[in-house]
């Protein structure tokens, strides 16, 4: 039986995303495991506000930072982008619109 890859080889060969703001910030993870989280919260349907759904305000950049425990070993920084408020006031008041047009011709 083989010993275990450490991280550094492991990262040699799968790409690790650092969420380096926001409300889960420091943490580490796969970038296919957090982009398969992402798609799993949107798969769901939930909206960007719902805690399942934090994930999916993290976007990669450009940027690379050392990670904190393990030296050589280096993830793209993934940035918090918070999510626009629904128009949900203008949805009510349009609903309300159409149904008094409905009951009055």
């Amino acid at each position: 039986m083989g010993t275990a890859a450490t991280l550094a080889e492991q990262a040699a060969v799968r790409e690790l995303a650092a969420l380096v703001d926001g409300p889960r910030t420091l943490r580490w993870f796969w970038r296919d495991d957090l982009e398969g989280m992402q798609g799993a919260a949107r798969r769901m349907g939930h909206p960007l506000d719902h805690p399942a759904a934090t994930y999916r305000c993290y976007h990669p950049t450009d940027e690379w930072v050392q990670h904190p425990a393990e030296p050589d070993v280096q993830g793209r920084a993934w940035r918090y982008r918070q999510p626009a408020a629904a128009p949900r006031r203008v949805l009510v008041n349009r609903i309300a619109h159409l149904d008094r047009h409905r009951h009055h011709p």
